[in-house]
């Protein structure tokens, strides 16, 4: 990535926008914004984005897979729907404060994570588990790997769990506590065979559930709210109004978006990505399309 890339601007939310993602089924951009909205953009950003959901309060988590959908609201509501008929969509008293992570089994079940302290399974509306982390105030991230699920916590506990045979329980395995203040997001690197993790003190940590941390370093001035494996690259958004590229061979830096060059001038929140560019919004309400 250089420093001389355009971005094309996703204009419309009146609020904050707090997570996004790609939907592959309708080649579609999904963002979640403080305005109570959920709205969806078209791949290139050319042309209006459309309002699908309206909450009165704000939406902090957007997920899909295959052809579902999923949202979590500030006040733990968690709305469930197939396709592009989001009118239809099935509301569930999920969480009993914010859904902040939301992670989508290989067979289609739903993890939600809350403000609750608690990680809730979904078969469609149903809840088919329950488990709850003491002391780990807000369930900040949730990534699934193969038969491994990592949990980020505010509390700054970098978590690692097995599913047992079944697939209907989480059994804890390994802990990493070095995010001070929070780990908010993590990967899986799958040619260093190795979590990378980024928290509220602005490091990038990575380690291996039994050898460790194996090396860390500050990646941003801020706290790093959300990270993606796209291309040749392993890119990060910041607190500190950046996105960065990190190259995968050896984690150097590739490059970085401010708002000198395209960016945004305040606090970068969410992150997604599709085959041919990422997309990143915060805190100034504008979505941003960087072609990788």
């Amino acid at each position: 990535m250089g420093t001389n890339e355009t971005t094309v601007h996703l204009s419309g939310h009146q609020g904050a926008i707090y997570d996004a993602c790609w939907d592959e089924a309708s080649q579609t951009w999904l963002t979640a914004g403080g305005d109570g909205i959920i709205a969806q953009w078209p791949s290139d950003g050319q042309g209006e984005g459309r309002a699908l959901l309206h909450h009165h309060k704000a939406f902090f988590s957007v997920s899909s897979f295959e052809s579902q959908r999923a949202a979590g609201t500030e006040n733990g509501e968690l709305f469930r729907w197939t396709g592009t008929n989001a009118s239809s969509a099935t509301r569930i008293e999920a969480h009993r404060n914010g859904i902040f992570a939301l992670a989508w089994m290989p067979d289609g079940r739903l993890l939600t994570g809350g403000g609750d302290e608690r990680i809730l399974l979904w078969e469609g509306s149903q809840l088919s588990g329950e488990w709850r982390i003491p002391g780990a105030q807000k369930i900040r991230s949730i990534v699934p790997h193969n038969d491994k699920v990592f949990i980020g916590t505010t509390r700054g506990q970098a978590l690692l769990y097995t599913w047992n045979a079944g697939g209907d329980s989480l059994e804890h395995e390994a802990e990493m506590t070095g995010h001070n203040g929070g780990c908010y997001a993590a990967v899986w690197h799958p040619h260093k065979q190795a979590w990378i993790t980024g928290g509220r003190d602005g490091h990038l940590r990575i380690w291996r559930e039994n050898q460790g941390e194996l090396l860390a370093f500050p990646a941003h001035e801020g706290a790093i709210y959300r990270m993606a494996i796209a291309g040749d690259c392993l890119w990060t958004v910041s607190r500190d109004k950046s996105l960065k590229a990190w190259r995968l061979d050896d984690l150097s830096s590739s490059g970085k978006i401010t708002h000198r060059n395209g960016g945004s001038a305040r606090s970068i929140n969410a992150l997604a990505h599709s085959e041919k560019a990422v997309m990143f919004g915060g805190d100034d309400r504008i979505g941003r399309i960087l072609p990788h």
